[in-house]
């Protein structure tokens, strides 16, 4: 049987954290701040200036039983495309040529089922996914094999999982009550969970937020950030969980009288900072959106130049303006972007001259006459500069 450390980073109900414990594996490196500034906006960002002329174009391939309603999260081991769809509650893989390998759909409540899908981690040889409803873990191989099955401790909660080198980690976003005492949990495996406590948490709320916790895989380190925070946490090669980056909003937090997050909209001017929306990360670069009562931003940061900026608009002027593109999902320094395939026949009915990069056009023209509106998602995947 395998053995994994799972680690369990931990909140109050929408509370942030500081870390402050006296523990091996926790230490204080360098903080970078970045102060925000609206009035320094830029109206846009380009993002052709910061990924090469290389890309992807992979429509994954449609049959009766392998459609996919809605894409809740997108990851790329071992040569294997994998998406958790939430509306089938189901895992799908595919081959990096599209073409499909195996699914994952074991609903019920028996042995070796799962009721929903609240969380999927993967590494190069299984997948792991989390049921909160029935509080148990299934792990599964690539081929869709139950590998093996564990409830989850009753003193331990979870709304997210990944895997980062070969460890689960789960953390929480909110709970209504105090699971354990820590943030962070450490267990041998997922059969007998013997589990050390790490980074008891403070017992006043720090602030508020309306988000959960959002994670970022890079090659050599995890960023984690959690509602309403403004401090970006690490965990690093050697197990470290510390401080990286802390945004100064500059009092321009959102307050909460009422203490009811819902309320943000009618407690707070168009200006004060809800939340930081997401983060993703590169070798080079780190990414976030900051969310306002009145608008949201995005945010890049530049590690080699040590410079960063915000924006208003996302562009990439090597494709034309209906052409969604974001950095929120970045794995290994690749900007992996799902569309539906009715987005991309939109794409297609603009000119040959808005497609800049070398064959891009001609190659979705050729997905467009060969697929349907109705067929899964086409994954499109740009390199970032390093």
């Amino acid at each position: 049987m395998k053995k994994y450390i799972f680690f369990l980073i931990n909140c109050s109900f929408m509370f942030c954290f500081i870390v402050g414990c006296n523990t091996t594996n926790t230490q204080n490196y360098d903080i970078k701040t970045f102060v925000y500034d609206a009035a320094k906006t830029k109206p846009r960002f380009d993002f052709a200036t910061i990924t090469d002329s290389s890309y992807q174009i992979i429509p994954l391939e449609s049959t009766p039983d392998f459609i996919i309603g809605d894409v809740e999260k997108i990851d790329i081991k071992n040569d294997k495309i994998i998406i958790y769809d939430r509306m089938s509650r189901a895992i799908y893989l595919f081959n990096m040529d599209g073409t499909k390998h195996s699914k994952i759909s074991k609903h019920g409540r028996g042995p070796g089922e799962y009721m929903e899908i609240s969380a999927m981690g993967a590494n190069d040889s299984v997948i792991v996914i989390f049921d909160m409803a029935l509080r148990k873990f299934l792990e599964f191989d690539f081929s869709g094999a139950l590998i093996q099955e564990a409830g989850l401790n009753p003193d331990i909660w979870a709304n997210d999982i990944f895997f980062f080198n070969d460890k689960l980690y789960l953390y929480v976003d909110w709970g209504e009550e105090e699971w354990g005492n820590s943030r962070l949990y450490l267990l041998d495996d997922i059969v007998n969970q013997n589990y050390k406590y790490y980074l008891p948490f403070d017992k006043e709320p720090l602030s508020l937020g309306s988000r959960g916790p959002l994670y970022s895989i890079c090659k050599d380190n995890v960023s984690l950030v959690y509602s309403g925070c403004d401090t970006v946490f690490s965990i690093t090669n050697e197990g470290i969980v510390s401080p990286s980056y802390v945004f100064d909003f500059k009092g321009k937090r959102a307050k909460y009288p009422s203490g009811r997050p819902e309320l943000v909209f009618q407690e707070n001017d168009d200006d004060k900072v809800v939340n930081i929306g997401w983060i993703s990360e590169s070798d080079r670069y780190f990414f976030a959106s900051i969310e306002t009562v009145g608008d949201s931003y995005g945010f890049i940061y530049d590690k080699y130049e040590n410079v960063y900026q915000l924006y208003d608009l996302a562009i990439n002027l090597n494709l034309p303006k209906p052409f969604v593109f974001t950095p929120a999902s970045i794995i290994d320094s690749k900007i992996v972007i799902p569309q539906s395939m009715n987005n991309v026949h939109r794409a297609g009915t603009f000119p040959e001259s808005e497609y800049k990069l070398e064959g891009f056009y001609n190659q979705l023209k050729g997905v467009i006459a060969n697929g349907n509106i109705e067929d899964n998602p086409v994954v499109f995947i740009f390199n970032l500069k390093n």
